[in-house]
């Protein structure tokens, strides 16, 4: 629940954004991007404990008044940190690969173009990171303090 609220708030954040410099959406829309991005964290997901840990919390936000143990917050909250720091990797990767990609067939006329579109991996990276996993890293670490040391 916390994950669709958090991209809910960064879709308005992106609106309130772009309507003040006349921007149009379609800026920040680069599906091979999104692609990598994605591709990577799904892996991450699926061969590290992080992903198994973050499924098992999806899965029991989903009952109702589910009492989280103080072992299931800090391994949540270890699990969002992995996540973040991944992604964070992931989009310094997609830009480093699409800057290559760039300086390869450099034109001056498209350098600007392509490198703006190389950094759309690392503005994807920064939304899934703290747009998404954060307050639920936050959320983790609230329950937590909240519980006493």
């Amino acid at each position: 629940m916390l994950i669709i609220i958090g991209f809910l708030f960064s879709v308005f954040i992106s609106v309130l954004i772009c309507l003040p410099m006349r921007m149009s959406g379609l800026v920040f829309i680069d599906f091979p991007s999104a692609l990598l991005t994605l591709i990577c964290l799904f892996f991450f997901f699926f061969t590290s404990k992080s992903g198994s840990i973050i499924g098992r919390y999806i899965k029991s936000s989903f009952k109702k008044d589910y009492n989280y143990t103080r072992a299931e917050l800090l391994s949540l909250s270890m699990a969002i940190k992995n996540t973040v720091k991944f992604s964070l990797a992931t989009g310094g990767f997609g830009f480093l690969t699409g800057l290559i990609a760039s300086l390869e067939a450099a034109r001056k006329e498209d350098l600007g173009v392509n490198v703006a579109v190389s950094l759309v991996s690392v503005f994807y990276a920064i939304i899934v990171s703290y747009i998404i996993f954060f307050p639920v890293q936050a959320w983790a670490e609230n329950k937590l303090n909240a519980m006493g040391e």
